[in-house]
Parts: structure tokens; C-alpha cells; sequence
């Protein structure tokens, strides 16, 4: 008796772990390819995504987007790991300036840019930001212009600040 239920068992967690695996499948997006599960023929849950360059993403989807706990390694190695949102990654770099790490499975590279934190009334919101030669962050004229549209919606004066 207590054999039947060991290789009943065995049975049930075998062909668990083949359905498990049957879910996994490869799929092309352009020049990147995805391995791991899919759902409705989208990529969905655990995987990694390979991009022509040869840099990788290996993390959580949903419906072919990265979002959840993953990482990210660049042509020059380095790891850029944290919880991923429709996307992109945030990264502080300090209470001011964070830098912007954005994925898709649509794109041959990534997009890497930098953003710093408004003041007054847009304290809360994030602006378009570079790095210049002496490495202190800017607002870009993006960024300037995105500003003083917030700041003007939020009944402020929009001039003297840079």
C-alpha cells in the first residue's frame, strides 16, 4: 500500500514538472529573442531576454513587458538588479538625480537616461537630466521645458531658475 502511494506520488509530481516545462517556449521580437513562459502566446512569468548585442534581462513578464524582480547585464558586464516597472528600472543614485534604465522586448539596446527631481511644487516629479564633463547632473532642454510646463500648471512662476 505504501508503495502504490510513493509511485502515485512520483507519478503526479513527474508529470507536473512536464507540464511546467511545456509552458516554456522561445519567441522573436525583431532582433531580441525570449525563453521562458508564455501565456496567450505572450511572453509571461519567469524568462530571459537575449537582445542582439548580446546583453540579457532575466526576470519576470507581463504580456510581454518586463515587470517584476529582474536583472539586467550590459555589453561591459555590469548588473543592474531591483523590481522592474513596465519596463524600466530606477536607480537613486542620490536624493536628487536617479538614473533611468529602460528594456523592451521591442527595442535592439536599452535606453539609459537620467533624471533629477523637481523643486517647489513639483518637488514630486522627475525631469530629463545629463551628465556634464565635471559630472554634475543638468536638466536637458527637454527636461527644462517639461519643468516649466509642471511648474506653470501648478500656479507657479516659471522663470528665474535654470
Amino acid at each position: 500500500m505504501v508503495n502504490k502511494k510513493i509511485i502515485l506520488i512520483f507519478i503526479c509530481l513527474f508529470s507536473f514538472s512536464l507540464f511546467s516545462f511545456s509552458q516554456a517556449e522561445t519567441l522573436t521580437f525583431g532582433s531580441s529573442i525570449y525563453e521562458g513562459e508564455v501565456k496567450k502566446g505572450m511572453a509571461y512569468g519567469e524568462g530571459i531576454l537575449t537582445f542582439s548585442d548580446d546583453t540579457k534581462y532575466k526576470g519576470k513578464f507581463n504580456k510581454n513587458k518586463i515587470h517584476g524582480k529582474g536583472s539586467y547585464t550590459d555589453a561591459r558586464e555590469n548588473v543592474h538588479e531591483g523590481k522592474w516597472s513596465y519596463g524600466k528600472l530606477r536607480v537613486k543614485l542620490d536624493k536628487k538625480t536617479r538614473k533611468i534604465i529602460k528594456l523592451s522586448v521591442k527595442e535592439e539596446a536599452p535606453t539609459i537616461y537620467h533624471e533629477i527631481r523637481g523643486t517647489g511644487k513639483v518637488i514630486g516629479q522627475w525631469f530629463e537630466a545629463l551628465q556634464d564633463s565635471s559630472g554634475v547632473f543638468k536638466l536637458t532642454n527637454k527636461g527644462k521645458r517639461d519643468m516649466a510646463k509642471k511648474i506653470e500648471e501648478a500656479g507657479e512662476r516659471s522663470d528665474g531658475w535654470q
